[in-house]
């Protein structure tokens, strides 16, 4: 990814660490590397920094109400953490298959109908 939006590994590890707010433009171009919006990065964004916000406070309570009418406590061990994490890579790996997918699709569609 830090290859395609042209800033260097160690730059997008921070990113991706979240020791890093990129900007409106990098998140623009990550977005349109993965094949969603910048929206939805910063939703997806919101909901991992907040997952990581109750596992520091195992007792904090979550509203999860449109209108604040659902509250849930999370309570997470260590474990519960990694496997959080990896369903969430697992998730992200599936995304980025669908999207190479979807591009080798449209290249053989524009080279079948003679389109650059």
């Amino acid at each position: 990814m830090a290859d395609m939006i042209g800033i260097s590994r160690q730059a997008y590890g921070e990113i991706e660490r979240g020791n890093t707010e990129p900007n409106p433009e990098r998140i623009a171009q990550i977005a349109d590397k993965l094949g969603v919006s910048p929206t939805d990065i910063e939703a997806f964004g919101n909901t991992v920094s907040n997952f990581f916000d109750q596992c520091n406070n195992p007792n904090a309570s979550v509203n999860t109400g449109a209108n604040g009418s659902n509250t849930i406590n999370y309570t997470y061990d260590s474990k519960e953490l990694q496997h959080q994490i990896e369903k969430l890579q697992i998730e992200l790996k599936l995304c980025q298959s669908e999207k190479e997918k979807a591009e080798i699709e449209a290249k053989y569609w524009r080279e079948k109908h003679g389109e650059a």
